[in-house]
């Protein structure tokens, strides 16, 4: 063993960068006295040999390690504001304990603790460290008063909220700008024109000395008003040039929006709501006209339908059916699939109120052969009725009954026997055909 019983070894050097115990055997340094001999490792290399710079008396094969020496400064950013209550600029050993304490000027205070690199480290005064390297700390003093400066704004006035303009570090400040008439509050920029805020009313924290600037610009007029039979609901108000505004109306009953027109009379805009971008005074005025409604009508095969077109609210609407000849008019039907009898005459007329039915159909039948007659043979004049959830037939017996509505649908058929026939028909017009041997009679039933 190379250094066995070597009992006058005082120092034994190590250059590795790593730890090398696992290449040296554990008796290398058998007979070697633990209490004169001491180890050196190399600079910058402690903790790779296990050594924490918070840890003490570290030993390697029992031999105490001599700490290296490591260059220490403390300084501050301005002496005129501050100083360090324990000055270093020298060497100290690996895993010292130091303990720094900013000692601010009057009117400064600690701001924070920086390394070499500028990055902070602590914004306490005393502030606790231990030497693990090179090191450089720096105390960062700032002025512990600032001024606010509220320079003079054309067209408006600024005001700090609380009428001071001296304040200590860190404060809270609230400015406040008030636009003369005509004009509006655009934002708050600080001395290098940067925008800060656009609320009237601005608070900040007080970091240093402050210039804001307040600027205020011409605000535009919108003018609204309204003509017959509406109101103007909003947007009438003052803007700032190049804003986009929007304007809305309300029309009385069974009228509406018809146009917006500027103050030369031209059409702008149906909209409603109405934006557009405000580029100086404005003025609107909101044209309303009455409902108009579409009243469509069309006829089936053997007629026409006259009068279908547009009317105003409250006019009277008139449509005639005109059956061809060889067909008789039955009746005028709406509904969703013209399934609802409005009327049975030719001539329709009503008073538009806008709740009615948008499209009629005039419908028609063929004239039957023989008129209403008596069929031949039968004593008595024929007939047909439709009371009381029953056909009601007379002189009809023995006769083959059919029944079907006004487009064709065939909904009954029998032989008369009695004089009655129970059926619930919906309400509607019918075609009722009465064959016999001799004869044939059509009847037209209206079921209300």
């Amino acid at each position: 063993m190379a250094f066995e019983n070597c009992t006058k070894l005082q120092d034994i050097y190590l250059e590795w960068d790593n730890n090398p115990e696992r290449y040296i055997a554990e008796d290398a340094f058998a007979g070697v006295p633990t209490t004169s001999c001491r180890v050196h490792i190399p600079k910058g290399f402690e903790e790779k040999y296990g050594w924490k710079s918070d840890a003490t008396d570290m030993k390697w094969y029992g031999f105490s390690i001599i700490p290296n020496q490591y260059s220490v400064v403390a300084k501050t950013n301005d002496l005129a504001m501050g100083n360090v209550s324990r000055s270093i600029n020298g060497d100290l050993a690996y895993g010292t304990e130091v303990t720094l304490t900013a000692n601010p000027v009057d009117g400064y205070h600690l701001v924070k603790w920086t390394d070499e690199k500028g990055d902070s480290l602590s914004a306490v005064n005393s502030y606790t460290f231990f030497v693990a390297g090179d090191t450089v700390v720096q105390a960062h003093f700032a002025k512990s008063s600032y001024h606010v400066t509220l320079p003079a704004a054309e067209n408006g006035r600024t005001e700090i909220a609380d009428g001071k303009s001296d304040y200590a570090y860190r404060d809270t400040v609230r400015v406040k700008a008030s636009p003369d008439y005509g004009y509006h509050f655009v934002k708050w920029t600080d001395a290098g024109g940067d925008s800060l805020s656009s609320d009237t009313l601005f608070t900040f924290i007080l970091t240093r000395d402050t210039t804001i600037q307040a600027h205020f610009a011409k605000s535009y007029q919108v003018s609204l008003s309204a003509g017959k039979n509406g109101t103007i609901t909003s947007g009438e108000g003052k803007y700032a040039y190049d804003t986009q505004v929007e304007v809305k109306a309300e029309a009385d009953e069974n009228y509406h929006l018809a146009k917006w027109v500027n103050a030369a009379g031209d059409s702008l805009s149906d909209a409603n709501p109405y934006k557009f971008v405000v580029k100086g005074d404005t003025v609107l005025t909101a044209i309303f006209a009455i409902d108009r409604y579409l009243i469509a009508i069309d006829a089936t095969e053997g007629g026409q339908a006259l009068g279908g077109e547009y009317y105003d609210y409250g006019t009277l609407v008139a449509m005639e059916a005109v059956p061809d000849s060889g067909y008789v008019f039955t009746g005028w039907m709406a509904g969703n699939s013209f399934n609802i009898l409005i009327s049975d005459r030719r001539k329709l007329s009503f008073v538009l109120t806008g709740k009615e039915y948008k499209a009629y159909r005039a419908v028609f039948a063929k004239e039957p052969l023989t008129g209403f007659q008596t069929l031949l043979g039968v004593n008595g004049a024929a007939q047909a009725y439709y009371a009381d959830g029953a056909l009601h037939l007379v002189n009809l017996e023995g006769c083959f009954i059919s029944v079907s509505t006004i487009t064709g649908e065939k909904v009954l058929q029998f032989k008369a026997g009695d004089t009655e026939y129970p059926a619930a028909l919906p309400a509607g017009i019918y075609i009722l055909n009465a064959a016999g041997g001799r004869g044939r009679y059509v009847a037209k039933l209206v079921v209300k």
